[in-house]
């Protein structure tokens, strides 16, 4: 009995040290770090793996591939996709088509590029000659966006920021698209505008008539110092925003404030400035720069100190020119009524800033900022924007890279839009001529790819 009683003590010691023994062994690198994918937005929230496994597979065939890399195109080619991911992209003597394909699109004579990005819209702007006839409300809004969401789509334009939104409307817009309860591009969305009392996105002013208006705006948040600031970014970020966007005038502590809270937090900062403040907001690490306004001769050369992007939407300033928006009761010829907006506009000097910028190595993407009449002026603006960025010194392939490759970059988006390689989001546009030859063959849409679904799909002419 009590030679057992030895063994037994024994065996439980000898057990324990094989158990701590084992315990300090190094974990296989599975068991060491979870296994996940991310969101496919700026947030990058954990998810589950995403098994894309049964999903069916779509190959274009015989299109000319311009990648987005900045290589040279590829004649027949083929484009291989599965689920929302591309698969293959090449020549096809040397890229493999799935057996198991569920369509095969033969697009001989036509271009394969990634999708166009547009970096500045709002969902929720107004349209129509007779939109002062209705009382504007979220739901209002919302039946906008939605349309305005289809006619980018329709053009290939399958990624979008947007830049100030009223209330949640452009985060319904986005789940609606995720969802495929409506068609429309990828979206990305701000929140609301966070301005200082009587700054940009909060005059009391209106640009129109100068008469006074009365009551709030469900589009901006408006704070006064420093942690006002942070907790506004604090809000925007727990309604789901992607970006952050902010306006001048502010204060410098203000403008840091808002940057590094956001920052901290993992999401980008966007900012509609001008002068000093703008100066200011590059200093303090801003990500992008949403026009060329009243801009100081230090700007650009702290652009590229900084790396901070440039989103110049030139059309949106020569609209004010040229035609002003006569629904809004808005004159042409520049700001009026407005305390943030008092100087003139120069179409000339905003070219120039440009120009000085591409030829700095500044990033330059593409946005449009349409306020008004978005029936008429889309996706037209869009690609009036291209020829703007041409005549600011850019090249076909310059522009192309800003409408797609850096476009994703400044969105934070790089990783997985802008190019078409394999393992990225096969958001795809088809043309039928070449957009390195002449930009205004992105107007001959044949196929948009979003996702992975074909969206659109026009017969040859």
């Amino acid at each position: 009995m009590r030679r057992w009683s030895q063994w037994s003590a024994f065996r439980s010691a000898w057990t324990l040290i094989l158990s701590l023994a084992v315990a300090s062994l190094p974990m296989s690198a599975s068991a060491q770090r979870g296994t996940y994918d991310t969101t496919d937005d700026v947030r990058r929230l954990p998810i589950p793996p995403v098994d894309r496994s049964r999903e069916p597979i779509v190959v274009l065939t015989g299109a000319t591939l311009i990648d987005g890399r900045g290589g040279a195109p590829v004649p027949n080619a083929v484009v291989a996709m599965q689920g929302d991911r591309i698969l293959a992209a090449g020549p096809a003597g040397s890229t493999t088509v799935p057996v198991d394909t569920a369509r095969i699109i033969d697009a001989t004579g036509l271009y394969v590029m990634p999708g166009l990005i547009d970096l500045h819209i709002h969902f929720t702007q107004q349209r129509g000659d007779d939109m002062g006839t209705y009382v504007d409300s979220p739901a209002a809004a919302a039946v906008r966006g939605t349309a305005l969401a289809g006619q980018l789509i329709e053009a290939g334009i399958t990624a979008v920021r947007d830049v100030g939104t009223m209330e949640d409307v452009a985060l319904r817009i986005k789940e609606g698209i995720d969802r495929g309860i409506i068609r429309g591009p990828r979206v990305f969305w701000s929140g609301r505008l966070i301005a200082s009392p009587g700054g940009h996105g909060d005059e009391v002013t209106s640009t129109a008539t100068g008469r006074q208006r009365s009551g709030g705006s469900a589009g901006r948040r408006v704070a006064n110092g420093p942690w006002e600031w942070r907790g506004a970014v604090r809000e925007q970020i727990r309604a789901l925003a992607d970006w952050i966007k902010i306006s001048a005038p502010a204060d410098e502590e203000e403008i840091r404030a808002a940057i590094d809270e956001a920052h901290s937090l993992g999401v980008p900062v966007a900012i509609d400035s001008y002068g000093a403040y703008t100066d200011m907001a590059i200093r303090a690490g801003v990500d992008t720069l949403e026009h060329p306004l009243n801009m100081s001769d230090q700007a650009v050369p702290l652009m590229r100190e900084h790396g901070t992007a440039f989103v110049p939407t030139i059309g949106a300033f020569h609209n004010l020119l040229t035609t002003g928006y006569p629904p809004a009761g808005i004159p042409s010829g520049g700001f009026f009524h407005t305390h943030s907006r008092r100087f003139p506009i120069d179409q000339q000097a905003h070219l120039a800033r440009v120009r000085e910028a591409h030829r700095a190595g500044v990033p330059i993407g593409v946005g449009t900022d349409i306020p008004f009449e978005n029936e008429k002026r889309y996706p037209e603006a869009y690609f009036r924007e291209l020829e703007y960025l041409r005549e600011a010194g850019l090249s076909n392939a310059d522009v192309l890279a800003s409408a797609t490759r850096v476009g994703a970059e400044i969105m934070r988006m790089g990783d997985k839009l802008g190019t078409i390689e394999p393992g990225k989001i096969a958001d795809i546009l088809v043309v039928a001529g070449n957009p390195l030859d002449d930009l205004s063959n992105l107007r001959q849409v044949r196929y948009v790819i979003a996702d992975g679904d074909v969206v659109v799909e026009r017969p040859a002419p």
